[in-house]
């Protein structure tokens, strides 16, 4: 039965591989999510024959490592939304490299477009297992050039994505506290790859660290592609953790679509969150399916 809950769906992708060709290069499952054939060419028809027979209302769709100037993959989906009626995406997140000497001029050209809200430039290394990793180095949140990067993004009105690890998120902590103008979101529940009770101890403390400061909110999503082989409890182990720590005030539903749908359908995904989410009341479920997205993503 279709669901009448009002879903904003705060962090989607479309790409092809002639848009995106590094889609190609993890079809072999060099990706914690596995496999990426079944989801190498993910448009907004694919995107909308998904989530269809839920009430999504709206997306905000993140940057996917866009082949050279990040600009082009804002202008492309800006395209993409004046050509549907709803307006898919209705808000974008772009890359911005916050270390880079230009970095102004690309913040500036992100923002001729009405859907800019945000910046995402992933953070996340791992020194033994470079399939966790996006960066071949962990300095950016100590570099000074860096630091200034995330401070220019008050001028410009944007948020900013917090793609790390557990193990990095201390150090995040420090910089939300930093930008108090800045508005950040954890992505994905904090990447918590690994399940080991050390490495879940050190993910708790960090989102702990992190949610102390009301400029901070946490992305409830990444959970299919940061553990394939889920059951129900083992989602609920991160997702309840995740709404404690923040607060429903401050927790946003994303799909993570197409990545999470390697393993698993849309119709899974929401029917496994509100079983683990029955206990909330609608006002609750409200706010993290739709209303607290709206809010951060100015929807």
């Amino acid at each position: 039965m279709a669901s009448e809950l009002e879903i904003v769906d705060g962090h989607m992708h479309l790409w092809t591989t002639q848009t995106h060709p590094w889609v190609e290069n993890v079809k072999d499952g060099g990706h914690p999510a596995g496999k990426f054939e079944k989801v190498a060419t993910y448009t907004l028809k694919e995107y909308l024959a998904d989530v269809s027979g839920y009430n999504v209302t709206q997306a905000v769709h993140v940057e996917a490592c866009w082949p050279g100037d990040p600009v082009g993959e804002t202008k492309w989906l800006d395209g993409i939304a004046d050509s549907n009626p709803k307006g898919f995406p209705q808000a974008i997140v772009g890359h911005a490299d916050l270390s880079a000497d230009n970095l102004e001029e690309i913040l500036k050209r992100q923002c001729e477009s009405k859907r800019m809200r945000g910046i995402r430039h992933m953070l996340n290394y791992h020194p033994q297992k470079p399939e966790f990793s996006e960066q071949a180095h962990d300095n950016f949140l100590t570099d000074p050039k860096w630091l200034a990067g995330v401070g220019l993004l008050e001028k410009y009105r944007l948020s900013f994505e917090l793609h790390v690890l557990p193990v990095q998120m201390r150090r995040a902590a420090d910089v939300v506290k930093k930008f108090p103008g800045v508005m950040f979101m954890v992505d994905h529940c904090g990447l918590p790859y690994e399940r080991d009770e050390a490495t879940m101890a050190v993910w708790r403390e960090g989102l702990t660290a992190l949610a102390q400061y009301p400029n901070a909110y946490c992305k409830i999503s990444g959970f299919f592609a940061t553990n394939p082989k889920w059951t129900t409890p083992e989602l609920a182990s991160v997702i309840i953790p995740c709404i404690e720590i923040f607060g429903v005030d401050r927790c946003v539903f994303a799909s993570n679509f197409p990545v999470d749908r390697i393993n698993g359908t849309f119709d899974q995904m929401m029917k496994e969150l509100l079983e683990i989410l029955k206990d909330y009341s609608n006002e609750d479920r409200k706010k993290i399916f739709g209303e607290n997205a709206k809010k951060f993503y100015r929807l």
